[in-house]
């Protein structure tokens, strides 16, 4: 399964923490989001690692959920390395150690995209110990190697990829999951007989590139160690919106005090201190759980911001945070004053922190609605076989139409002629319009069939005739019996006695028999007809 980057953030509205700052990164490596790493570029001879900055236990289990991204060419090289090492936050080199050849003590997971020496061909995965990176011995292999993809595919492929990775202290094992397959596992004591009974250490990524190259990215989805609540304090009669992101489906318990435990952000605003747990289901159906305990405690605090509230434009709203206790306010767009005067439509949360000490939020939505209207054009006149469509549809916001034939779209077409009005309404207020249509005939197009060319200043040319019913002439050509062009004319009709025809052709008489001529125009009703027909020249 390819797929971009899930990011499953855990965070407290106002108290979230970015990851940057818990990182050590070196040699290449940089950051290009809150949750993203790149580890080496597309170029010749990179190295880059990131270390959390504290050490873990590894008494306690623990989950690792990454994306991890091996670039764009299956010739690229050399692959990622999570790792768990007690040595320092910076070790790393370049070539087809992945950055992690010949660190010890350590235990790692390498997903490898160079066939090395005795490297499978594909793209794949192993368990090892001590930087020991080649396969050919025994001495630092613990699990593997086997091919990542569960198909064996190359897993350069410019997509993103998940890894899964869990510790489980109880039956000491561990298991490594790829695209959401279980690819591998280790089962042993590695506490004891690889970090010499000290379970603490660090854990990272490393990658690197020799005379082979692709770009090799890490984000963060979810790990043990770093997405956990941090308690919180709320105030009596207060509440707390918590919130996550990243999943498929979330559970809550207990559900008392929480405003909907099926959401990823229910707003809890519990009566006595309580812990809550959830369970977060990622794409790969793998349920997270992590808690948080809410503590009830401080001076109570009740207030009642604003209910949300639609304003007609150019109304306006006060929302006021006051309760009477010295507090600090912080609304979610950064202001802190406890009053605001509100003009414009959104969603405005503020957290008010009573002594430094407890917590409670209040939020109201707020919508805006501009006064109906119902603008139709002048009265007009159609052709015989028009059609006028009339649309009233307000910009933004909902409303309802009400045509006077019945019909409550905001559109209509009109066929027939008539009076047609419609009134439009909304949350604040009501518009009318109206519109007379009259139809008339708009195809009188008169073309005579004979002309006499011989100067007696009648009926000297053959010309189109119309009462103002032609916008333009497509075609007006007219060809001798053998079919030869020779008289064109096009354009838009000013007059339409421009467009005529005197009997000559290059400057000489055209001798008199019988002609064809082709006519196309466009309508004053916008249609287009077509005629044709003999015509006579006579002398």
């Amino acid at each position: 399964m390819k797929k971009s980057p899930l990011v499953l953030i855990f965070s407290i509205l106002l108290f979230a923490q970015h990851i940057d700052a818990q990182f050590i990164l070196n040699e290449d490596a940089i950051q290009f989001s809150d949750s993203c790493f790149q580890l080496t570029q597309d170029d010749f001879n990179q190295v880059g690692s990131i270390w959390f900055e504290e050490k873990i236990s590894l008494d306690e289990s623990f989950e690792v959920l990454m994306d991890l991204y091996f670039g764009c060419k299956d010739s690229g090289a050399d692959g990622i390395v999570f790792g768990l090492q007690p040595v320092s936050t910076s070790v790393g080199q370049a070539g087809g150690g992945i950055g992690f050849s010949g660190v010890s003590p350590s235990f790692a997971i390498e997903f490898d995209t160079y066939q090395n020496i005795a490297d499978p061909s594909e793209d794949h995965i192993a368990i090892i110990k001590n930087g020991e990176m080649a396969h050919n011995t025994t001495a630092g292999s613990l699990a593997g190697p086997i091919s990542a993809d569960v198909n064996g595919d190359n897993i350069e492929d410019c997509e993103f990829h998940q890894m899964r990775v869990t510790w489980d202290v109880t039956t000491q094992t561990v298991t490594v999951y790829f695209d959401c397959e279980e690819r591998l596992s280790y089962t042993g004591d590695i506490v004891n007989e690889i970090f010499e009974g000290n379970p603490e250490v660090f854990w990272g990524f490393t990658a690197a590139t020799g005379g082979a190259h692709n770009t090799q990215q890490v984000c963060f989805s979810y790990t043990t160690f770093l997405n956990s609540f941090d308690d919180v304090v709320i105030c009596p009669g207060g509440q707390l919106q918590l919130e996550l992101s990243g999943g498929q489906s979330y559970s809550w318990s207990p559900i008392e005090g929480l405003s909907n435990p099926n959401i990823p952000n229910p707003i809890a605003s519990p009566s006595e201190t309580t812990t809550y747990i959830v369970e977060v289901t990622d794409e790969c159906n793998v349920p997270f759980m992590d808690t948080i305990t809410v503590f009830v405690d401080g001076d109570t605090v009740r207030f009642e911001l604003a209910n949300d509230t639609t304003l007609c434009d150019p109304e306006t709203i006060i929302l006021n945070a006051e309760n009477g206790t010295p507090a600090t306010y912080l609304w979610s767009d950064g202001l802190t004053n406890p009053i605001r005067e509100v003009d414009y439509a959104g969603n405005f949360q503020v957290t008010v922190t009573l002594d430094d000490y407890c917590v409670t939020q209040a939020g109201a939505k707020v919508k805006y609605e501009i006064a109906p209207r119902a603008v139709l054009p002048e009265d007009t006149t159609l052709c015989l076989r028009g059609t006028l469509d009339l649309d009233v549809a307000m910009p933004f916001g909902s409303a309802g139409y009400l045509w006077s034939d019945s019909s409550t779209n905001s559109t209509l077409s009109i066929i027939d002629e008539g009076n047609y009005s419609v009134t439009v309404t909304n949350f604040c207020g009501m518009a009318v319009g109206d519109i007379q249509v009259v139809f008339d005939v708009c195809d009188a197009l008169y073309i005579p069939n004979a002309f006499t060319p011989d100067f007696d200043g009648i009926n000297d040319e053959f010309a189109l005739y119309s009462d103002n019913d032609v916008k333009q002439v497509l075609q007006f050509e007219i060809y001798d019996r053998w079919g030869t062009l020779i008289f064109s004319k096009s354009g838009v009709v000013e007059d339409l006695r421009d467009f005529k025809w005197d009997g000559t052709y290059q400057g000489k008489i055209a001798p008199a028999g019988v002609y064809v001529y082709v006519v196309d125009v466009i309508l004053k009703d916008d249609s287009v007809q077509l005629f044709k027909g003999d015509l006579t020249l006579i002398r």
